[in-house]
Formats: structure tokens, sequence, C-alpha cells
């Protein structure tokens, strides 16, 4: 869920796999909230690979390159180039706080259109535990064992 009134946020992602992915993720964002999403990624050296990873299986879970950094404006646009994956960098936008209005107008999922008659989704922001116990009324009562029950 995105917070109500967000104009921009920040999502950093593990992209050394999963670039795209989590690029087209992080697109989907930026449509659901109307919103600018600024996307960092670290890069990693051969160099780093070499240092962190003294064993084959380690080498085998990181590998050199990441990057995948982007910028997404809230109609889902590309507000930047892409750097390479084995490059670092700075990445630079001009934004338009109007086009969050423009793109709220398009496709607003909790605005104009969005039907309380019809769903709705109730938020409890009360702090709560996060395992509960219970029992079931089956579990009230007692139950034989079935070696005891046959022999009756």
């Amino acid at each position: 869920m995105s917070p109500r009134g967000q104009a921009s946020r920040c999502t950093i992602r593990s992209r050394r796999r999963w670039g795209e992915v989590n690029n087209a993720a992080s697109r989907v964002y930026a449509v659901e909230g109307s919103c600018f999403v600024l996307a960092p990624c670290a890069t990693v050296s051969q160099e780093m690979v070499e240092t962190l990873c003294d064993r084959p299986d380690k080498h085998a879970l990181l590998h050199a390159g990441g990057g995948h950094a982007t910028i997404f404006g809230p109609d889902g646009s590309s507000l930047a180039d892409k750097l390479p994956p084995d490059q670092e960098g700075l990445l630079y936008a001009d934004i338009d706080l109007g086009a969050i209005g423009v793109a709220k107008n398009a496709a607003d999922p909790a605005g104009h259109y969005s039907r309380p008659d019809v769903t709705r989704l109730l938020f409890n922001n009360k702090p709560a535990r996060r395992v509960e116990h219970f029992s079931l009324p089956v579990d009230s009562d007692p139950v034989e064992p079935v070696e005891n029950a046959a022999a009756s």
C-alpha cells in the first residue's frame, strides 16, 4: 500500500540477478501510487566478489554487476537513461509535480471511480500481537484415543 499523498518514493532493491523484474515492480509502484520512484542500485565489482567470496558456494551467489538504477514518473515513464549494469553514477531528472495530478486523473485506484458501495478496505492501525494462539470448538471437546474407542 502506498501512503496517501505520497509524491515520491525511493526503493532500494537487489538488482544483480533480477534487475528488469525489480524495475518493472518499481514502474508499477509509480503508476499505482501516481508518484515518482527513485530506484537506485549498488554495483558489485569483481574486486568485491573476490574479497567477499572465499568459497565456491559464495561465488555462485555473488556476481559482478548490478546497476539498473533508474527514475520513473507517475505515469510509469522513464525519466532518466538507465546506467549500464557495471557502471556507478548519478541519475538526474527534472520532475514536474503537476504530473502527479495528471496521473491521478488518468488512473486513481482509490479515487473518483472506486466503488465504496461494493468494496472497501478496513485498516486497523492499532498495535497487535504478531502471533495469536487459539483453539477451535472441536479442540475443546475431549476426544478419546482411537485404540480406546475401539475397545469399548
